[in-house]
């Protein structure tokens, strides 16, 4: 009975915590951000793989739009659902790991609503990234390996081959989940001997199987996700940058919350806490590890700040377990409390901007590199439509995601314009102007070269710009062209 009233305590949480985030993003009404809209292009033609990353959220937009429609709730409804589930996930992981602790419902109970509260699933909640599919499989794979190490069963080993596989399928990052459980091996005295076991490869084996339409589909498109990859990571630069390695070790403070990230370095300062306990050996290993990879990344050459927030699923168990272990309470409740304020100011940033009286401007407002393009896109589609027949054209990834989706559906047949050939975004790979060039096209941009465009084209008829006055100060203007026939340069 203990047990099911955490459980249900949390269930009651969760959908509290969700239908705040749908509210709050239905009366927001925030306008896409340029990958997701991108992400909802790659959701029109399914595949095995894009330019940048694995296919999972392209897949969860294209169902999330077949079940909710297309607009920029149906597009990010799969994410607004999978955080929730995640926590759940880590609620059954702890409560299996600890279940012969008196405290375990307690346990797991503060390990899902920490996880649910974190800024970084507050914020995700409102988006559709790559990042809430990672850390659901993360955490599943974390939760059947439980079951592995204790059954030692093939089944259980080959599903976490599949869990994580999965997780792979959504971002690349799932790869650090091996170096992980190798840490958690390596520092376990009784469990060694799985080095030498072959279920663990069995289950990488399955989990390369998983991941093996990707690296085909990588393989005949000159394997463009994993250059990208490369690219990003930026190890071709010079070794050694401090400054940003320290801005994304601060950084981590604003994504797993303060208090949390807080007590997660004091745990790591003091490994005697954890390291005789080999279910918090586990958590530790499965959180740290990767931390400290990226950590190490962010001094060689650069890393984001979301880039490691895949430990933070395990973080957040180890984090309430160890807490609750010591009677800190009290420490949970303002690290919960702290996180949904943090909450507050990301849902109703315009409506408290409002109250106090409080102008925002485009570098105040928090939204102000989303806001606009909605507009832009309707007057695009009336540009397109006057023009029957005529093509979207763009030379920017981002503006031409954004045009794509807001436009729709005279933009549907849309091309970008890639004159110097270079693949280096997902449309300069499918939808170049040349492999389409003849016809009519109404061209959109701002860092255009206009006294190119008459070598490119056999005819370019410049039309009024769209200008868009947002906030004081701040109207954006893009300049269009009617072009027919490409030639290139």
């Amino acid at each position: 009975m203990n047990r099911d009233r955490h459980a249900f305590a949390l269930l009651l949480a969760l959908v509290a915590l969700t239908l705040w985030r749908l509210l709050a993003a239905d009366h927001a009404n925030l306008e896409l951000y340029a990958d997701e809209a991108q992400y909802w292009t790659w959701s029109l033609t399914p595949d095995w793989g894009y330019y940048s990353k694995p296919p999972m959220v392209a897949w969860a937009i294209w169902l999330g739009t077949h079940l909710f429609g297309d607009g920029e709730m149906g597009v990010r409804a799969l994410s607004a659902l999978v955080y929730p589930l995640t926590s759940s996930v880590l609620f059954l992981l702890v409560r299996r790991l600890f279940r012969d602790d008196p405290r375990a419902g307690a346990m797991a109970f503060w390990a899902g609503l920490v996880y649910a509260t974190l800024p970084l699933v507050s914020l995700g909640s409102w988006l559709i990234t790559t990042d809430a599919f990672l850390l659901l499989f993360w955490a599943l794979s974390l939760y059947v390996l439980t079951f592995a190490l204790e059954s030692g069963r093939w089944r259980d080993w080959l599903l976490l081959g599949v869990a994580v596989g999965l997780g792979m399928m959504s971002k690349y990052s799932m790869v650090f989940f091996g170096l992980g459980l190798a840490v958690y091996l390596a520092i376990s005295s009784e469990r060694r001997r799985l080095f030498l076991d072959p279920r663990p490869y069995g289950a990488a084996l399955v989990a390369l199987l998983f991941v093996l339409p990707n690296v085909l589909w990588n393989a005949n498109h000159q394997f463009v996700s994993f250059e990208h990859t490369a690219e990003i990571s930026q190890l071709d630069r010079a070794l050694f940058h401090p400054a940003a390695m320290l801005k994304f070790f601060l950084a981590q403070f604003a994504v797993f919350g303060p208090l949390t990230f807080a007590g997660l370095l004091v745990l790591a300062a003091r490994p005697k806490t954890w390291l005789a306990d080999d279910r918090l050996r586990l958590l530790a290993a499965l959180t740290l590890a990767p931390l400290a990879a990226f950590l190490g990344l962010s001094l060689l050459s650069r890393a984001f700040a979301n880039w490691a927030a895949f430990s933070y699923a395990s973080a957040a168990a180890l984090v309430a377990v160890v807490w609750v272990m010591q009677g800190r309470r009290r420490w949970l409740i303002a690290a919960v409390a702290l996180h949904l304020v943090v909450a507050a100011g990301i849902y109703h940033a315009h409506d408290i901007s409002t109250a106090l009286g409080i102008q925002l401007t485009r570098k105040t407002d928090p939204y102000g590199r989303v806001t606009g393009y909605r507009a832009l896109g309707e007057e695009v589609a009336k540009r397109l439509q006057a023009v029957p027949g005529a093509k979207l054209l763009g030379d920017d990834r981002k503006l031409f995601a954004l045009m794509r989706y807001y436009a729709r559906p005279y933009s549907d047949s849309a091309c970008f314009l890639n004159p110097d050939g270079r693949i280096d975004n997902h449309y300069a790979l499918t939808a170049d102007v040349r492999h389409a060039p003849e016809g009519r096209f109404l061209l959109v941009g701002q860092g255009i070269d206009a006294a190119k465009l008459a070598d490119w084209f056999a005819e370019v008829t410049p039309q009024p710009p769209i200008r868009l006055p947002l906030y004081p100060g701040y109207a954006p203007e893009y300049r269009v062209w009617l072009v027919r026939d490409y030639r290139g340069p």
